[in-house]
């Protein structure tokens, strides 16, 4: 019966954690979980040893080592920043490193409104998780996209 660690371990995700030098974007969409999402950082393999058995049995996990949600500090250029991806792709998010240095708390940003919110908890030295929501991709080397088997070991697709 297939695991979490069986069907990521089917993938080149180890090979691609342990080569990335800036750290790879996970994001966990929950199973039947209303759209609830999961984000994480993880830069080394053990990281990714600590991070799998807290993913969700059912979960849609992709794993993103092309920058594409990236890390920038928090100063004028953010605003400009984070306006044009909403301008360009409608779906922006931001985030803060959790004090675990692997949780992501995320949030998404739709407009100036949603922006001026989250940067009025920021501090001068902040580092800023900003990019477009990822889509699902699974091209085996910028993105890895797996499904996690249920609690019973199937795996079954889900809208989320």
């Amino acid at each position: 019966m297939p695991d979490a660690i069986g069907v990521i371990g089917a993938t080149a995700v180890r090979e691609l954690v342990s080569r990335s030098r800036t750290g790879v974007i996970v994001l966990e969409r929950i199973a039947r979980g209303g759209g609830e999402t999961r984000w994480y950082l993880v830069h080394s393999t053990s990281q990714l040893d600590v991070l799998i058995p807290l993913l969700s049995p059912g979960s849609v996990v992709s794993f993103y080592f092309d920058g594409r949600v990236g890390p920038i500090r928090y100063g004028p250029d953010l605003h400009n920043t984070i306006m044009t991806i909403i301008e360009e792709t409608g779906d922006g998010v931001v985030g803060l490193l959790g004090s675990d240095s692997m949780t992501l708390e995320m949030e998404s940003i739709a407009g100036p409104t949603d922006l001026a919110e989250f940067t009025a908890t920021l501090g001068a030295d902040s580092t800023v998780f900003v990019g477009a929501f990822p889509a699902r991709d699974n091209d085996g080397s910028r993105a890895v996209t797996v499904i996690l088997p249920d609690a019973d070991g199937v795996i079954r697709e889900h809208p989320h």
